[in-house]
């Protein structure tokens, strides 16, 4: 009994020996096509007995192949401010990893980097550049999109930038005097208007003086033109210039 378990112990363990060089000789002779068969039909013969493993297919499955997806409206011009606003949409399948925006100044060789800032829980982003007012140099910018999964998109890039031109902001309009806009009639009303009291005070007391002077003469038909019932007088006061 004992030999019949050493000699089947023996016989065991050759053939354990044997298969690996069997099936590496099989792969040979068979080449690569035919191999990749074989490895197929294993396959579908464990997956019908249910020995498969479904967490590796289901790993292939969701790898992530799909770069993020950015949409931006360029602005040629745009005056210059104490700051410059960029806004673009990034969307993905899966989930954003960054978006930054990469931007210089006309005549620069290297980029700054700025982390786009996200709107509340939206795909909108936006990119607030701090600038100069005084400076009118054009911007040079490109964004840059990139996933969890290492996937990346960029609308612009390094050698072909998208450029927002700056200009300068038009000068302010002198301020009309109005004093010079009034008319020549209200001017000389206001340029004459101390004469005009005093001339017509003078008349009142000219006019007094007459009528006083009259009184005390008795009056008569031929006395300067005054009756009865009083002297009448016509004054006319022209208005100096």
């Amino acid at each position: 009994m004992l030999r019949c378990l050493k000699t089947l112990f023996i016989a065991l363990f050759a053939v354990s020996q044997v298969l690996p060089s069997c099936r590496v000789a099989l792969a040979d002779a068979l080449g690569p096509a035919q191999h990749e068969d074989a490895v197929s039909g294993l396959l579908l013969a464990q997956y019908q007995s249910g020995a498969y493993d479904r967490s590796v297919a289901n790993s292939q499955e969701e790898v992530d192949l799909e770069p993020p997806l950015i949409e931006h409206d360029v602005i040629d011009e745009a005056e210059a401010d104490i700051r410059q606003t960029f806004v673009a949409t990034v969307v993905d399948d899966q989930d954003l990893d960054s978006v930054i925006f990469y931007y210089r100044y006309a005549g620069e060789t290297s980029f700054s980097r700025y982390v786009m800032m996200q709107v509340s829980f939206s795909s909108t982003y936006i990119a607030q550049i701090p600038t100069n007012p005084d400076n009118d140099r054009a911007i040079e910018y490109y964004i840059q999109a990139r996933d969890t999964s290492g996937n990346r998109t960029v609308r612009g890039y390094t050698f072909s930038p998208l450029v927002r031109n700056i200009v300068m902001p038009a000068p302010e309009e002198a301020v009309v005097q109005t004093a010079s806009a009034e008319s020549p009639d209200v001017s000389a009303e206001k340029s004459t208007g101390l004469p005009k009291v005093v001339y017509i005070v003078g008349g009142v007391l000219l006019l007094g003086l007459i009528a006083s002077a009259a009184g005390s003469s008795g009056g008569g038909s031929d006395s300067g033109g005054c009756g009865s019932e009083g002297c009448r007088l016509s004054l006319t006061i022209d208005q100096p210039y």
